[in-house]
């Protein structure tokens, strides 16, 4: 069993946010997608930015909006937000007093198809490794 103590986690500053990445878990797990919790402090906005990745928000605490590709929308805990590749995205918290927190799940990378394809090669090869 592993456990990532929250008080021991490392976290830093990332696209306008406080950011825990969760895996892939340096000598526990290497997952083909990845994920992380994102904190946005009080009054502040994610970084707007798009990547080569599909990605899916699950809102923890908090309320405020989310804007994808010039769309608006108020998003609160619950809600699950998908953003296709590409997309233009930004996370403002709403809240003078307390933080907006959501779990981000990303995967399909180039680099991670890749590597899929690979170990696809190797199970038809009969050389996977578990």
């Amino acid at each position: 069993m592993h456990i990532q103590i929250q008080r021991d986690a490392n976290s830093s500053y990332e696209y306008g946010c406080d950011l825990r990445r969760l895996y892939p878990w340096e000598g526990v797990s290497d997952p083909l997608w990845g994920s992380a919790i994102a904190s946005v402090r009080p009054n502040e906005s994610t970084t707007a930015h798009s990547h080569d990745e599909e990605e899916t928000f699950l809102i923890l605490s908090g309320h405020g909006e989310i804007t994808v590709d010039g769309e608006v929308r108020e998003i609160s805990q619950g809600d699950v937000i998908y953003l296709p590749r590409f997309s233009h995205h930004q996370v403002k918290n709403l809240s003078g007093e307390q933080r907006l927190d959501f779990l981000t799940i990303f995967w399909g990378s180039p680099e991670a198809n890749e590597r899929m394809m690979t170990l696809v090669d190797q199970v038809r090869a009969g050389n996977a490794t578990t």
